[in-house]
């Protein structure tokens, strides 16, 4: 499944080129089931130039995350009672607002960086606190560069080494439990 997604996005982007890494980005980092790992993979997959994903992905990454943003802040009610329509629970809204209580506004920055944390939450649970806004932009695009840019790199790396791909996802999938792990210890 995920394969086929990513050759759908392939053609997509060469269809649209910059614009459809601009409108990749936008809708997967929406409340639209897309995962954004998928998008940028098959960006870098394709050959676009990554400084181009990079600075494109973070850019319709961070607007469409606005979308999350505002869903959060005036629409809880709804959320709670269709959000899995979405693949939005209420366990994952209380877990990201137990992040927020315990790291603040810097959890949207990390939720970023680190490419498999599914940000999306943590743009609705940042609306849903009233993170001020200008610092859930400011937080939300820094962090969307090192996002993208990783996510495109191995895309890109796949084309060439399918093994080292393989070992670099396997690593992005582990610092989660790793950083699981240190936070259960404390």
């Amino acid at each position: 499944m995920l394969e086929s997604l990513i050759e759908m996005v392939k053609s997509f982007i060469i269809s649209f080129g910059d614009l459809g890494i601009f409108i990749g980005n936008f809708l997967s980092s929406s409340i639209i089931p897309i995962p954004s790992e998928a998008v940028l993979f098959a960006q870098g997959a394709v050959g676009l130039e990554l400084v181009k994903i990079t600075v494109l992905g973070a850019i319709g990454s961070t607007l469409g995350s606005i979308v999350c943003y505002y869903i959060g802040r005036y629409g809880r009610n709804f959320l709670e009672k269709y959000g899995k329509y979405f693949f939005v629970s209420s366990e994952k809204l209380k877990f990201s607002e137990k992040w927020f209580k315990r790291w603040g506004s810097y959890t949207i920055l990390v939720s970023r960086i680190i490419p498999v944390i599914p940000f999306k939450i943590f743009s609705i649970a940042s609306g849903i606190l009233k993170m001020n806004f200008k610092t859930y932009l400011a937080l939300t695009f820094i962090g969307s560069f090192p996002r993208c840019f990783l996510l495109a790199y191995f895309g890109f790396l796949s084309s060439t080494n399918i093994y080292l791909t393989i070992l670099a996802i396997a690593i992005l999938f582990a610092i989660p439990a790793l950083i699981d792990r240190i936070n259960r210890k404390k």
